[in-house]
């Protein structure tokens, strides 16, 4: 059986799990993440970051 590893379930966040190591993905004030798969395995997470422009009314 394998190794476990505790993690703070009140912490807002995304983990990849990859070949027993983890990966945490903290989340930003904006934006978007994008996994890249290939044969099933995670290649790349791409980070795009938006930018709210404030309108005056």
């Amino acid at each position: 059986m394998g190794q476990t590893t505790e993690i703070n379930k009140f912490e807002n966040g995304v983990y990849i799990v990859q070949d027993g190591h983890i990966t945490p993905l903290m989340p930003k004030d904006f934006g978007q993440d994008t996994i890249i798969w290939k044969n099933g395995r995670v290649l790349d997470v791409e980070r795009a970051e938006r930018i709210r422009i404030q309108q005056i009314k």
